[in-house]
C-alpha cells in the first residue's frame, strides 16, 4: 500500500557531483515514470552513478531539486518504499549466504522463504551455508542483488545488475524486472542491457545534463 504519491523521480535543473567545481551533472532536468522500466544511458563520466546516488538520497544536489514521489529522496516516506542496488557488492564477509537472506528478509514486506526461493532460482542453493567472503564475483553479485531487492517496494534502481552474471541468472533477473515493472518503477543502468529487457523509456544523460 502506497503511503504517498507514486514514486516517480523528477530532477529540475540539478547540478551535482563529487568534487567541488567539477559537476558530473549540470542543469539536468528529467522525469522517470512511476511504472515500467526506464533505462539510463551515457558514456563513462556522464553522471550515471551520480544520478543513482541522487535518487538514493545519499548525494544532495548543489543546485536544483530532486524529488521521489513528490518528496525529498532521503525522507522517511520514501526510504521504505525504494530499493537501491549499487554496482559493487558490499557484503559481510564472515556472514553466510543464508545469513544475508535472513537479514534482507527484515525489509518491509520481506519473507525469508521468498528470499530462499529467489536464491535457488539464481543458482545459489549450493552456497547457502558458505561465507560471503569466499564467493566468486558472479555468485557475490547474485547475493548482492537479492540482498538489495527484498520485500515490498515501489521503486528499484539497479546499477549494472547484469555484470558478472551467467546467462541463466540474467534470464532470472530480467524475469523479475518484467514482473516488477507491471506496477512499479524499475530504473536500470546498464552499458549492455540484455536483449530481452523491455525498456519502455530511456534517459540519456548526455542530453539531460551537460558535464563541465
Amino acid at each position: 500500500m502506497s503511503d504517498g504519491e507514486p514514486l516517480a523521480v523528477r530532477l529540475d535543473q540539478v547540478t551535482a557531483g563529487w568534487i567541488e567545481g567539477k559537476p558530473a551533472l549540470r542543469s539536468a532536468s528529467l522525469t522517470i515514470a512511476a511504472r515500467g522500466v526506464t533505462g539510463v544511458v551515457g558514456p563513462n563520466g556522464s553522471g550515471k552513478s551520480t544520478l543513482v546516488e541522487l535518487i538514493s538520497g545519499y548525494l544532495r544536489p548543489w543546485q536544483g531539486t530532486v524529488q521521489v514521489g513528490g518528496a525529498a529522496p532521503d525522507s522517511g516516506s520514501v526510504r521504505s518504499r525504494r530499493r537501491i542496488c549499487r554496482t559493487a557488492p558490499a557484503l559481510f564477509g564472515l556472514m553466510t549466504v543464508r545469513d544475508h537472506l535472513v537479514l534482507s528478509a527484515r525489509a518491509p514486506g520481506g519473507d525469508l522463504d521468498v528470499q530462499v526461493r529467489r536464491a535457488e532460482r539464481l543458482g545459489l542453493g549450493p552456497w547457502l551455508d558458505e561465507n560471503a567472503g569466499t564467493l566468486s564475483s558472479g555468485t557475490a553479485k547474485k547475493l548482492w542483488y537479492l540482498f538489495c531487492t527484498a520485500g515490498d517496494f515501489e521503486l528499484v534502481v539497479l546499477d549494472e545488475p547484469f555484470n558478472a552474471l551467467d546467462l541463466g541468472a540474467v534470464d532470472v533477473v530480467v524475469d523479475e524486472i518484467v514482473r516488477w515493472a507491471e506496477d512499479r518503477a524499475v530504473v536500470v543502468v546498464a552499458h549492455q542491457p540484455p536483449a530481452g529487457l523491455p525498456v519502455e523509456a530511456v534517459v540519456d544523460l548526455e542530453t539531460a545534463g551537460h558535464r563541465g
